[in-house]
């Protein structure tokens, strides 16, 4: 016996030294023509450029979304060289979480998200997968490895579910659908880390070669439920230059004292990332933490290009107006915790130092992004008509569904990566009366159609 747990120690240390960190691809010059870059869908935009936003919240996220999706394949427009259906014509998809699985999964399979995205995904019980590879002998030996974690089972189960094998160059040269950006949290910095080859390049890695799988896993990555997942960083070896922020920086008004530090902040941030000798690695964990809607990276360009080079670059691309669609799938379970003086458990714990900050900077975003529709509408009111692009924003949030049976069904729905069949069948049909009851997107049909 004593034999038998010494060979089986020797084997567990032998395959744990094999599984090392597999870095992502250096570069040593940047080419701004070449690349998963953001600029690519603004240009393929015609004059409207539609945006969609899935924030987090597991499959429920994913669920909710779907719902929009399945709605948009039945919603016909005005035809465009990208077809009739809404489905046909959404340019861009932000996701975060729960919503960068189904983000990376419209932008693969364009309008075939619908059904495929329900068949297998949504229909399938995924978190079982996952549990059973993270309990699976099998696996025991690389989950000893320092540089192997839950995380990076949770990458495979992506791959093997959705992705098979396809990486962000496949996204660049055959998406079908939208552009999306998906993000997650640098543990360290409590830094948003949005994968598009922008901001790879001031890392000096080339994003092409980054699995999609891995990125979804690092944006679903909750702290404690899965390890943090690992980038290699390279920074400081391509020439990196930040060109565009030199010009904000120019075009800056020297009375503009927030916007000034708004610029410092961010030159700041993005030094952090520049001595790649001190900091050769990062560790990327859940996308909601920093930013649980996907609102936060438009808000974050307007805080510090302001509106003047913003409505510089939309009139360049030949846009008249900018609608945004966020789906927000916060919930709001029910638990009995107050009704009693016991000290809650620790799961509830957990629960609180993971939700609570998320929750209330769901909401503080929210509000913000309000805002700046606003300021970005009363400025383009002062413009002539022929030069005014104007913004639409349509928030379908659970918590403003009707009261009803339905709503509390879905707002007690908790976050993981498994929903019963009758779960998103609700969310569906949650997702369809929250599109029928907003007027804001009534409104955008209108204009569309």
């Amino acid at each position: 016996m004593k034999k038998l747990i010494i060979l089986c120690c020797a084997l567990l240390s032998a395959c744990s030294s094999l599984v090392e960190y597999q870095p992502v691809e250096t570069i040593n010059h940047i080419r701004l023509d070449s690349g998963y870059r953001t600029k690519n869908a603004v240009v393929s935009a015609d004059e409207n450029l539609i945006i969609l936003m899935f924030s987090g919240g597991g499959s429920r996220a994913a669920a909710l979304g779907y719902g929009v999706l399945e709605s948009f394949k039945n919603t016909r427009i005005r035809r465009s060289q990208k077809g009739g259906s809404l489905l046909d014509n959404i340019d861009m998809v932000y996701g975060v979480s729960g919503g960068s699985v189904l983000a990376t999964y419209f932008s693969l399979q364009g309008s075939d998200v619908v059904p495929k995205f329900e068949d297998n995904f949504l229909k399938k019980n995924f978190q079982s997968e996952v549990i059973s590879q993270v309990f699976s002998f099998s696996n025991l030996p690389r989950l000893t490895s320092p540089q192997f974690g839950r995380g990076d089972l949770l990458q495979e189960q992506f791959d093997l579910a959705l992705y098979k094998g396809k990486t962000f160059g496949d996204l660049a040269k055959n998406r079908k659908g939208p552009f999306a950006v998906i993000s997650a949290t640098d543990m360290n910095v409590g830094q948003r880390i949005a994968f598009t080859q922008e901001f790879f390049d001031g890392l000096c890695l080339n994003l092409s070669d980054l699995p999609i799988a891995r990125a979804v896993a690092a944006s679903s990555a909750v702290p404690l439920v899965f390890s943090p997942l690992t980038l290699n960083n390279n920074a400081g070896n391509c020439r990196f230059s930040m060109q565009e922020l030199d010009l904000v920086i120019a075009s800056a008004n020297k009375d503009e004292s927030q916007r000034a530090k708004n610029i410092a902040e961010l030159q700041k941030i993005l030094s952090l990332y520049q001595n790649s000798a001190e900091r050769p690695y990062i560790h990327l964990v859940d996308g909601g933490l920093t930013d649980n809607l996907g609102l936060a990276g438009l808000v974050d360009i307007y805080d510090v290009a302001g509106p003047e080079l913003m409505h510089k670059k939309t009139l360049e691309s030949g846009l008249k107006r900018i609608i945004v669609i966020n789906i927000n799938a916060q919930n709001e379970v029910t638990n009995e915790i107050d009704k009693s003086a016991d000290v809650p458990a620790t799961a509830y714990v957990i629960n609180t130092v993971i939700n609570v900050p998320i929750d209330r900077n769901t909401q503080t975003t929210l509000r913000r992004f309000r805002e700046f529709t606003d300021e970005w509408n009363t400025f383009m009111s002062k413009m002539p008509m022929n030069k005014r692009v104007n913004m639409h924003f349509v928030s379908l949030g659970l918590k403003d569904l009707p009261e009803s049976e339905l709503k509390k069904d879905v707002l007690n729905i908790s976050t993981s990566f498994y929903l019963p069949h009758s779960d998103v069948n609700k969310l569906k049909r949650a997702a369809n009366i929250l599109l029928q009851n907003s007027k804001e997107y009534q409104e955008i049909l209108k204009i569309l159609q």
